[in-house]
Order: C-alpha cells, then structure tokens, then sequence
C-alpha cells in the first residue's frame, strides 16, 4: 500500500513538472513575437535626425548668429521626426547644434529653366526658358539663406533646337517643337558677405 502511495505522489510530481515546464516554455508564435518586440526597440533606441542649415552674415560673428537662429527654430522639427521613429521605447533629445561649415565668402546658386512646346516660336522658347532658370535661381537661393536675393548671372541659353515629333510618340501627324535650356545664377543682396552652416542632431535618450 505504501509503495503504491509512493509511487503515486511520485507520479502527480512528475506530472506537475511537466506542466511547469511546458506553461514556462513560450510557444513558438510567442517567441517570433518577443524576437520582433526587440528588434522594434533596438531600431528604436538607434533612432536619429539631422538637419543642417545655411545661413548669411555681413561678418562672421552675424553669419553665426544668423545661422545658430535659424538651427534653433527648426529644433523641434528634427526632434519630432526622431521621436516618430522611437517613441514606441524612447524619447529623442537634441545632443548637439554644432557649425558644420565656418563663415566663408559666399557662392551663388544656379537656376535651370527648360521648355519644350509645340505651336511656338524660338523667341517664346527662349524666353520662357531664361525666364524660368532666373525664377529657379532666386528661389534657390532664398531657400538656401533665408533672406531676398538677386539676379547676378542672367539667363543664358544653353541649348536651343528645332525638331519634329509625332504628337502620340507613334502615332498621329507630326508637329513642330521648340526646346530650349538655360542657366543662371542668384546670389544674396551684397550687404552678405559671409555664409554659413549648423547642423541639429537629435538622438534617442536610451
């Protein structure tokens, strides 16, 4: 009786472990999911953005200052697009608004203008074509300094043809086209002298 009662309790322990052992072991599904919780919070904590900006100056001390006031305003847009890709696990911090490019003498930023229509004329072509290429320059340039700017290269053609062409590529009669392609070139008003650079770096705070 006393060994069946041994062998009993003995049994309901091995059962027990057993059932221990398996509620303890994760089943494969959950594993897979575990494995992409981390790789999600590994990419999270590596989480980064940057920006850099470019600034203007009429010494070097304004183009820094110029340049540190335009990096602070966009802080919060580079610390956003770093906490979209970790906020899941973490928060971004700004680390760092560093100068990237010391003040140097400015350099003027191009423009391209092109056009290619049918039912025109060579002077239409080319001057739709100088038209666009200055508007490009100057908005270029803008977007790069922050401040108006100026013309200081007019619009030059680069290229100019006269050509035939089907007016569905392989089908339907042939029409007559103009295109033309220019240049040109924007600096800021000359009371800018110096350009500069910071860079916004926001990281993950792990």
């Amino acid at each position: 009786m006393k060994v069946q009662l041994l062998a009993s309790l003995i049994f309901l322990s091995l059962c027990s472990h057993s059932v221990m052992a398996s509620a303890a072991e994760p089943s494969e599904s959950e594993k897979q999911r575990l494995e992409e919780i981390e790789r999600r919070r590994i990419r999270a904590g590596q989480a980064e953005s940057r920006e850099t900006v470019t600034a203007v100056g009429v010494d070097e001390s304004d183009c820094v200052e110029q340049a540190r006031y335009k990096a602070s305003r966009i802080s919060s847009t580079v610390l956003n697009r770093c906490d979209s890709d970790a906020r899941e696990f973490y928060r971004c911090e700004v680390v760092s608004q560093r100068i990237v490019r010391y003040p140097t003498y400015i350099t003027s930023v191009s423009g391209r203008g092109d056009y290619n229509e049918a039912k025109s004329s060579d002077a239409t072509c080319r001057a739709s074509a100088i038209r666009e290429a200055e508007s490009s320059a100057l908005a270029s340039c803008s977007d790069k300094y922050g401040v108006s700017c100026v013309i200081t290269a007019r619009g030059n053609i680069t290229s100019a043809r006269t050509y035939e062409r089907r007016r569905y590529f392989i089908m339907g009669p042939k029409e007559l086209r103009h295109e033309c392609v220019a240049n040109a070139a924007a600096e800021p008003d000359s009371r800018y002298r110096f350009q500069c650079s910071v860079e916004v770096v926001a990281k993950a705070r792990l």
